[in-house]
């Protein structure tokens, strides 16, 4: 797919890749963009968190014990937290999470961070490193946490196609259907028809969270908790 993309549009040289955690993918990008920078959806990362959750069977917990909920959302707000101090923060963390979510915390930095070399000295290299998943910077420069207008469109093909397994005439003419619609869509907003505003409550708790991280301080415990308390994790 990408090599055809790369025939159709040959100087085609995005700086920056929005994807979810899929390594394939992932490297896909990498090889066929080497100069880009992988930018992880911060949504599929808190979706691969209720994964886990739910495998150690800890989601009736998570959605009865708002305190249990905070405590588990803590791990994925490590996002939020400065790549360098995140040796810091995961030592932290692990001293005040209640036992239940130790394996998660492990899973969490065994992937995304890489486990602690049994010498101490540095880390294996991780699955998804931190540059690909932490949003600090992206926060402080207004760039996008997560690639959701993405799957709004794939929800929007599902619901259009509504079927498992369409034939590819039906999808050509699903994507040519869905395809006339954003055209008259474009057209409005060159007109000056202004786009949907985001639901406040999203604003507000954005305005939030630029704040902490703008303000950003070493009592990390205080910190992952407040940014904890400023987002959901849906499935």
């Amino acid at each position: 797919m990408i090599n055809l993309i790369k025939e159709i549009e040959p100087n085609l040289n995005p700086s920056k890749i929005s994807c979810d955690y899929e390594l394939a993918a992932v490297n896909a990008f990498k090889g066929g963009f080497p100069n880009a920078h992988i930018l992880g959806c911060f949504f599929h990362l808190t979706r691969n968190l209720r994964k886990h959750l739910g495998e150690l069977h800890l989601m009736g917990r998570y959605n009865n014990d708002a305190n249990f909920a905070i405590e588990a959302r803590m791990i994925t707000s490590l996002a939020f937290v400065p790549i360098d101090d995140l040796d810091t923060a995961i030592d932290e963390l692990a001293n005040v999470l209640p036992l239940e979510l130790q394996p998660i915390l492990q899973w969490f930095e065994d992937a995304y961070v890489g486990r602690p070399n049994r010498r101490g000295n540095g880390r294996r290299p991780a699955i998804f490193p931190p540059e690909v998943w932490s949003v600090y910077d992206r926060v402080l420069n207004d760039v996008d946490r997560t690639n959701n207008h993405a799957e709004a469109a794939h929800r929007r093909l599902c619901t259009e196609l509504s079927m498992t397994h369409p034939t590819i005439w039906k999808f050509i003419d699903v994507l040519k259907t869905i395809q006339s619609g954003r055209d008259v869509y474009l057209e409005q907003l060159i007109a000056g028809r202004e786009p949907p505003p985001k639901k406040r409550k999203y604003v507000e708790a954005d305005r939030r969270i630029k704040s902490m991280v703008e303000n950003y301080n070493r009592n990390i415990i205080d910190f992952l908790r407040g940014i904890s308390h400023n987002y959901k994790m849906n499935a």
